[in-house]
């Protein structure tokens, strides 16, 4: 058990950096806990909703410190989140483990693709940071897209991300709204998947061993992201991510 506890520690620490740095990796957690902690599907799921909501606390404090993260757009997007994370993680407890987990690396797969056009598309940063869609397309996106995360257990961030910057929005806004909205995508998912956790007391040295590792990742990471080659970085994510979500789809 202890192995499988340094695992989730460092492993969470990693995706924590990469989140911090760039914003996207955090469905790299629920392949983590799954495929190398031996987690039952629901308990992964629970595992990385809390590191979620860790990682979007953390995070987006540090963008609204620097001024990067509109309350107004990313509260109107959070609240169709809220409503998407309850109904997606209902209808997750519903599925049997094998079709989540061919949902998880459908939208692994979905998510790589995303980052990839992303970075081969000429970058907008320039554009005015309110350049957002209205209250209502908001609220269908945050709905949506929550959906979605709960359901496979992607983080928030990955989707919403390109989305908002396909729409018009700067990245580094967008980066900072979407984390802002994985707190509430994260936290129903977390109530609905630890209600259905039959093990959740035992279960409690792993999530602290993992919800510890990606904080001090996701600190790490936003302290020192203006440091990094976020671009690198996130081909190298989107390379990773499609290569492992066609190999597990296809095997």
């Amino acid at each position: 058990m202890s192995f499988e506890l340094l695992l989730a520690a460092l492993g969470s620490c990693a995706v924590g950096l990469f989140i911090g740095w760039c914003g996207v990796a955090g469905f790299l957690l629920p392949i983590l806990f799954v495929n190398a902690c031996g987690l039952s599907v629901t308990e992964s799921l629970l595992a990385s909703f809390l590191c979620f909501a860790i990682s979007g606390v953390i995070g987006s404090f540090q963008y609204h410190r620097r001024g990067e993260l509109p309350l107004r757009p990313a509260l109107i997007l959070s609240a169709g989140s809220l409503a998407g994370g309850l109904l997606g993680a209902a209808l997750g407890g519903l599925l049997e483990p094998e079709t989540v987990k061919v949902v998880l690396y459908v939208v692994v797969l979905l998510s790589g693709v995303a980052i990839a056009f992303r970075e081969l598309r000429p970058q907008r940063d320039s554009q005015n940071r309110d350049s957002f869609p209205g209250p209502l397309p908001l609220l269908a996106l945050g709905f949506a897209t929550a959906l979605l995360c709960a359901l496979s257990g992607a983080g928030g961030p990955v989707l919403v991300m390109p989305l908002l910057v396909a729409l018009g929005v700067p990245a580094k806004t967008a980066v900072g709204v979407a984390l802002l909205d994985s707190i509430f995508i994260a936290l129903p998912a977390v109530a609905v998947y630890g209600s259905r956790c039959e093990t959740l007391l035992a279960l409690i040295p792993m999530l602290l061993a993992a919800a510890l590792g990606h904080a001090a990742g996701v600190f790490a990471g936003s302290v020192t992201a203006a440091r990094v080659p976020q671009s690198l970085l996130k081909r190298g994510v989107a390379v990773f991510s499609i290569c492992f979500s066609l190999f597990m789809l296809l095997k």
